[in-house]
């Protein structure tokens, strides 16, 4: 079954048949490829803590689709996934639903996780971004979003800012959106930008269940010390494998619904679109 293809003017994403892994993204306009190694391509996460395990993700990736329908003017799909598996705690009745409709220049993500389990759903991440590559000729990359009156930004490449103590991540991460002082998200949307084009991700109705974003590096640092204007940032990789590992720089937005047992939770739908010239 050949992959399943979604465009508009924005962007044109291609989607796996039997995972509904994204695997392949661009901006139609500009041609930049942001993903275009499909073994690297992700769907979606989810966290079921486990008795004496509070680390058992799901990985959307390695989950067989029930179903999906693809709308014939290539402007929706619909995947379901009935039931899912965990790394260490086997078959879950957990049904995911997940709606990709395009508008003009947007992608809208919308899931829905019925919870048929006894454990409880912590987090989602969704939609979930494999690889992002840097715009080309680009100098930079870089998050920018909302902070209190003003904004704030994280280098993406050629240097990676770790936000998180080594003891603390596996891989180097950036959890944005977050105030200080709470720790809840405070920004609504967040962009991946070059100097003239970029990726917008944002909420794309109101909700009171938050949405914050995250980007990680994997599988590190080529160099962990590199001096970058007084601050050490660690450089990202130049070649696409190292040690044998994929280079990739993944996004997520990530919801922290805490479906209880029994509970079906539509999740806050998440809109992406490629875009032309600075941040404003």
């Amino acid at each position: 079954m050949n992959n399943i293809v979604l465009s508009n003017e924005s962007l044109r994403l291609e989607f796996a048949p039997d995972t509904g892994a994204l695997v392949g993204l661009s901006a139609v306009e500009t041609g930049w490829t942001l993903l275009d190694r499909p073994h690297v391509g992700l769907s979606f996460r989810l966290m079921l803590p486990l008795p004496g395990r509070r680390n058992n993700p799901v990985f959307g990736e390695k989950q067989t689709l029930t179903s999906v329908e693809a709308g014939n003017d290539g402007r929706s799909a619909a995947f379901v996934w009935d039931g899912v598996t965990s790394e260490y705690g086997g078959h879950h009745d957990v049904r995911v639903s997940l709606d990709v409709t395009l508008t003009d220049r947007q992608a809208v993500y919308a899931m829905t996780i019925e919870n048929g389990a006894d454990l409880v759903v912590e987090d989602v991440y969704c939609p979930y971004l494999g690889d992002v590559q840097h715009p080309p000729q680009a100098e930079r990359f870089r998050t920018f979003l909302y902070q209190y009156a003003s904004a704030q930004e994280w280098p993406l490449w050629p240097t990676y800012q770790n936000l998180r103590g080594y003891y603390g991540v596996d891989y180097p991460t950036q959890f944005s959106g977050w105030s200080a002082g709470t720790g809840a998200p405070m920004s609504p949307y967040i962009l991946l930008r070059g100097a003239n084009m970029g990726l917008y991700a944002g909420v794309a109705a109101p909700s009171s269940e938050l949405v914050s974003w995250h980007t990680e590096l994997r599988p590190g640092f080529s160099d962990s010390l590199s001096p970058v204007g007084g601050d050490v940032q660690g450089r990202v990789p130049d070649s696409p494998t190292i040690a044998g590992k994929d280079v990739v720089t993944r996004f997520a937005a990530v919801h922290v619904p805490y479906i209880q047992p029994g509970e079906t939770r539509s999740l806050t739908p998440v809109a992406l679109e490629a875009y032309q010239g600075g941040w404003q």
